[in-house]
């Protein structure tokens, strides 16, 4: 055996000061080419010895949890932002509603039975009565009577949008939907 450093020396080397260590191997390599296939070169060739180590010899995966765990509290902070405007703003919603329905008195009917018509029933908005709401407006206080599960309140609302109306379809979907609501809620 020659004169370099030990295996457990070498070893010492790699992980703790790599720049002696890459020191020590172009030594070797020229001077005792023998030695250095023997004992360095398996250090370079062992592709998980040299993962995860830098220039001074220092593990970098420490760092890689910090990158990690910086970028999971951004994603925190955001989505809890988010939560944030989604709640702000449906408190704004629940205000318009309010402001809608409180001058209005909700009478609930008997359910009736829906009859076909043949005449196109749309009433243009500007031509409402004083006193009546729009397709828009009963739309919105339907849906949210029924998030409240308030089913009669939303259907009243409901029915009184217009067929010609822009949110008919969307009112007759939940219409059905409010039978279902109704079935599986009791």
């Amino acid at each position: 055996m020659t004169g370099g450093p030990s295996k457990q020396e070498l070893e010492m080397y790699w992980q703790n000061s790599r720049q002696y260590f890459d020191e020590l191997a172009r030594h070797y390599q020229t001077a005792d080419p023998e030695y250095y296939r023997e004992f360095i070169k398996p250090f370079y060739d062992n592709p998980f010895r040299s993962a995860g180590t830098g220039q001074s010899g220092k593990s970098s995966g420490g760092g890689k949890v910090i990158i990690v765990a910086v970028f999971f509290l951004v994603f925190i902070g955001v989505l809890a932002a988010g939560i944030f405007f989604f709640m702000s703003s449906s408190d704004s919603v629940t205000k318009k509603v309010e402001e809608i329905t409180g001058e209005y008195e909700v009478v609930e009917e008997p359910p009736v039975k829906e009859k076909e018509t043949t005449k196109d029933e749309t009433v243009p908005e500007e031509e409402l009565p004083e006193g009546e709401l729009s397709g828009e407006d009963n739309y919105i206080i339907g849906a949210k009577y029924i998030a409240e599960k308030k089913y009669d309140k939303a259907a009243w609302h409901l029915k009184q949008i217009k067929k010609g109306d822009k949110r008919y379809k969307e009112a007759q979907q939940l219409l059905e939907s409010i039978k279902y609501l109704k079935k599986f809620n009791k």
